[in-house]
């Protein structure tokens, strides 16, 4: 399924990346940068309702954030009432961002090495380390595990946003990873092969990750990680009556 987008991705990613236009290319948004001016609405409504005061009082400068991200790939921007002209998926983001920096708070995780697989363009990196500081957590390291035309467009990008400390893996060259570890997965993880996901719980989620927060889709939840204490919610907005928010933190953690 990824054949289309990732031969998308080697026809621009050597190009200028003023000139860039993924964020409304079809054979890219198949994939990523799709969320409808709709459930941009809802996501709104949502970190609204979920984060009123951090969302007034940070509002200009989420909006600020939102046109930086929506600065390169020429994306689709629509007007939301109440806060500015900008693409839907930047609302996706604050709010998962949101999610995740509270529960990094709620574990006492100050200091975190991240995690992520599968990281798109690096959209929600760039948010989680422009609204890391406002949760007075330090990102030491940040590693994206992904295919390599994806992993090229997430350098070039972050780097075109002054994000430089990132390290981009494939999974068969891991290396320089940190144990205990924050993991983040978006989708990705609950939608590639059932084989590849057995490979990063052996490789890296066990080994490597202690706390994390998915966004999971496409199959029913099971046991992907060992010893650890999983809490499910239900995605909000509602997508699919199986789409989940799934955290974890070890098992000696109550």
């Amino acid at each position: 399924m990824y054949d289309t987008y990732t031969n998308y991705i080697k026809s621009f990613i050597d190009s200028d990346v003023e000139q860039w236009i993924f964020k409304s290319h079809p054979e890219y948004c198949y994939v990523l940068e799709h969320v409808s001016k709709v459930y941009g609405d809802f996501y709104l409504m949502e970190i609204d309702r979920n984060f009123n005061s951090f969302f007034n009082t940070n509002k200009d400068y989420l909006i600020d954030v939102c046109h930086q991200n929506d600065f390169f790939g020429n994306p689709s921007k629509y007007v939301f009432n109440g806060f500015t002209n900008c693409s839907p998926t930047n609302l996706r983001y604050i709010l998962h961002s949101l999610l995740i920096l509270t529960y990094m708070k709620d574990c006492n995780l100050n200091n975190v090495d991240i995690i992520e697989i599968g990281g798109g363009y690096g959209g929600l990196c760039f948010f989680l380390y422009k609204l890391s500081d406002l949760f007075n957590i330090t990102i030491n390291t940040y590693t994206s595990f992904d295919l390599q035309e994806p992993l090229m467009l997430q350098k070039k990008y972050l780097e075109a946003l002054n994000i430089n400390n990132v390290n981009f893996l494939e999974i068969d060259s891991i290396k320089n990873l940190k144990e205990n570890s924050f993991l983040i997965s978006n989708y990705a993880f609950s939608e590639i092969s059932l084989e590849l996901q057995k490979k990063y719980t052996k490789e890296v989620l066990n080994p490597y990750t202690s706390h994390g927060f998915l966004v999971w889709n496409f199959i029913n939840i099971y046991k992907f990680i060992n010893d650890k204490n999983i809490r499910i919610e239900n995605e909000y907005p509602f997508i699919s009556s199986i789409n989940k928010y799934v955290y974890f933190k070890p098992v000696s953690i109550i």
